[in-house]
């Protein structure tokens, strides 16, 4: 009789839930099939924070273990052949961080499969990348691009082209550190239509015409946040209130 636990379909299941808790670490060290079968469901979610991480005062740049992770996953995402389970990335998260050009752009190509990109807080990197994701990530859903200051106003357009699936959009700023204006907005609103969440808190760029456009468009929305922005009236905010009717948390 077949051991169950060596049926790569179950096995997949299984290990599919222990993912979800981060439980399924131990089981790299189990045997070499087992190993094979979780590897790829662990690259599915990637994810590097500086929270919980001390700083360190010599490097204001290195945060110990944390920066040594990310310098091995660039080895791995620069290799000219690299392992076929980087493919099934799907979630990719770098808060905090300092990141290059050269990782970004890295992951982009390798992982077409990915729906949520966060790169909230980090830096380093310039507007190329950013603009690629356009080309790379078709079937984005989830972006946040918060504190990014190489955002700009053409980044915004071509990802909105080209990733029309998008759901959550957070681009907030720190107050008067933005290069991104209305007319992002208007592109959010011609072409991500599905939105539910989006997110412009410190960004005072954004006038009447624009959130008028996200309320006629973007029907579905049920979280906007326009904090720190004194040009919008009372015309942009009845507009929200009789175009969002789901609305259910508004800033």
């Amino acid at each position: 009789m077949t051991n169950p636990l060596t049926i790569p379909e179950l096995l997949e299941n299984i290990f599919s839930f222990l993912a979800k808790d981060k439980a399924l670490y131990p089981a790299l060290f189990v045997n070499h099939f087992w190993y094979h079968c979780s590897t790829p469901i662990l690259w599915r979610h990637i994810e590097f924070s500086i929270e919980g991480y001390r700083w360190n005062r010599c490097d204001k740049n290195i945060f110990g273990p944390l920066y040594r992770q990310l310098r091995k996953l660039k080895r791995v995402m620069c290799e000219k052949i690299k392992p076929l389970y980087c493919s099934k990335m799907v979630y990719l998260k770098f808060a905090g961080l300092k990141i290059s050009d050269a990782l970004l752009r890295a992951i982009l190509r390798s992982c077409p499969d990915i729906n949520f990109l966060i790169l909230d807080r980090s830096y380093g990197f310039t507007n190329i990348p950013i603009i690629e994701i356009a080309k790379y990530c078709p079937k984005l859903l989830h972006l946040n691009l918060d504190t990014c200051k190489s955002l700009t106003d053409r980044c915004i357009s071509e990802i909105t082209r080209f990733c029309p699936n998008l759901k959550y959009i957070s681009l907030a700023s720190l107050y008067r550190d933005s290069n991104i204006s209305s007319k992002s907005v208007i592109e959010i609103a011609r072409s991500c239509h599905n939105l539910v969440y989006l997110n412009l808190n410190g960004q005072p760029f954004i006038n009447d015409e624009s959130i008028c456009m996200i309320a006629r468009s973007c029907v579905n929305l049920q979280h906007l946040d326009l904090s720190f922005n004194e040009i919008i009236t009372d015309e942009a905010i009845c507009a929200i209130a009789t175009g969002c009717l789901d609305m259910r948390n508004y800033r």
